[in-house]
């Protein structure tokens, strides 16, 4: 913790303690109001989340992790308790009288809580208003904190007795054991159907700027266990600020990212996760064998240092330095790092760029192969005949929003087209045409309905030959369906 923002925790708890004595209670009840506070919170869980938590459900919670949130929970309603009640609710009692002081506090407590935990102001206001009920009556700062600490305390117990990771109110997927102050509402009742396989990462209604340029609006996105996503999208529509999020190397202006169910900051979010990321460099001096044994080293059931390098084909490369290698050689080493440590999750940037035709195909096997292992790949890529390959789903982006996802049959059949190949000295215009790429007498034609297209040839009388009609590629769905969106 920051000397800021300690010396923050320190003058609002002064401040607190200087405008606490200003409420005149209207019952003093001593030592009872923590206890009269903590009763107050559980009622309010019990009205908002209309759940009731077992005992059986309660005895699958790991005990020492429930009593470090308890006290962590604690803690952190306490700070907020200081500055929502005895600072803004207490400074205002002179002025406007109780019942306004609580209707005013309220609100704001609710104003500043929808912009950081969600959209659901309502909650909000029920909660701020409970928990500075329980000052006025009582007159203790204990009272509200004992509310506010058991409310939430509530919430990660509910969440943890439903799933390890569940859908809080207001919408947002959490980890298991949250700060929120939102309850957990009980999923409802579904047909018995094939399991879905498990989020690893996730963005929900996430929002980056750098300054005037918006990066990413509101993006959702998901990437699940056993699969390839493909992140596509022209230059410029954030992709790489997408895969930093998930990385935690940026946070987000709004919004919530996820990594393995924890914020991505965190480094035991990260600590299964492979990356290659666009920009790879390596340290002057490192050869090829110490840096497979470095990483090696950091995971206790990484495979020998010798397979991995020879998986890779990099054992006649061992002895020379990293940063001596080729472009495409440079990209092999960092696929064979970020696969060592045998990853549950994989990042990779751009990862062919620069290999050959055999190392590319070698890669793409590999990566097939983790994801039908159960691993899952986040693939970002212009080589979109790789994607078509391996991926299993595709998100387009464009401008930082996303303008589709499904499989790459799928964004296939959005784009609309057909191709049509036929060999003809000059060409007529014909109706339904989306665009022409003519070379000497050959044309590739893509259209919105091939039977008409080819019909309406015949019927000009034009002579043609070596006609062919084949579905689209994802290279040529992807240029149909961000024609305009470049940059």
């Amino acid at each position: 913790m920051t000397v800021v923002r300690l010396a923050w925790w320190a003058a609002t708890v002064g401040l607190a303690l200087a405008i606490a004595p200003q409420i005149d209670p209207l019952v003093d009840h001593g030592a009872s109001a923590v206890p009269l506070g903590i009763c107050a919170g559980v009622i309010l869980f019990a009205t908002l989340a209309r759940k009731r938590i077992s005992p059986a459900a309660l005895a699958t919670v790991p005990r020492a992790r429930l009593l470090a949130r308890t006290l962590a929970l604690t803690v952190r309603a306490a700070h907020e308790e200081a500055v929502w009640r005895a600072v803004a609710l207490g400074f205002l009692v002179a002025p406007i009288g109780r019942a306004g002081a609580l209707l005013v506090s309220t609100l704001l407590f609710a104003a500043g809580h929808v912009g950081r935990q969600g959209r659901r102001a309502v909650q909000h206001v029920w909660t701020g208003a409970v928990f500075g009920a329980a000052y006025l009556a009582t007159g203790r700062l204990g009272a509200a904190i004992g509310a506010h600490a058991a409310y939430n305390v509530l919430v990660g117990v509910g969440l943890l007795s439903v799933s390890d990771m569940s859908e809080t109110a207001n919408g947002e997927r959490r980890a298991s054991f949250v700060r929120s102050s939102e309850p957990p509402v009980r999923p409802p009742a579904r047909a018995a159907k094939r399991p879905v396989p498990a989020t690893v990462a996730s963005l929900a209604a996430v929002s980056k700027s750098f300054g005037t340029v918006r990066a990413l609006d509101g993006v959702d996105l998901e990437l699940r266990s056993g699969e390839v996503l493909a992140l596509l999208g022209p230059n410029g529509a954030g992709k790489s600020t997408a895969v930093s999020l998930l990385l935690g190397l940026r946070r987000p202006d709004s919004g919530q990212a996820l990594l393995h169910g924890r914020d991505p900051r965190d480094p035991a979010a990260r600590r299964t996760v492979g990356v290659v990321l666009q920009d790879v460099g390596f340290p002057l001096s490192l050869r090829v064998r110490e840096a497979v044994d470095f990483v090696c080293a950091h995971f206790p059931d990484a495979p020998p240092t010798e397979a991995v390098l020879a998986r890779f084909e990099l054992t006649e490369l061992s002895e020379r330095v990293a940063l001596g290698l080729s472009g495409g050689q440079q990209r092999r080493l960092a696929v064979a790092l970020a696969l060592a440590g045998k990853p549950r999750t994989v990042f990779l940037d751009e990862p062919t760029a620069g290999m050959d035709a055999t190392a590319r195909r070698a890669l793409l096997r590999d990566i097939g192969a983790f994801a039908a292992g159960g691993g899952a790949v986040l693939l970002t890529t212009q080589q979109l005949a790789e994607a078509e390959e391996v991926a299993s789903r595709v998100v387009l982006l464009v401008r930082g929003r996303t303008l589709l996802e499904g499989t790459v049959g799928e964004v296939r059949a959005r784009a609309g087209i057909a191709k049509v190949t036929v060999r003809a000295e000059e060409l007529p215009r014909l109706p339904g045409v989306a665009s022409v790429e003519s070379s000497v007498d050959r044309h590739v034609v893509y259209v919105e309905d091939a039977d008409a297209f080819v019909a309406a040839l015949v019927h000009s009388g034009v002579s043609f030959r070596e006609l062919e009609v084949t579905p689209v590629s994802l290279e040529d769905a992807f240029v149909t369906l961000t024609r305009g969106a470049g940059g």
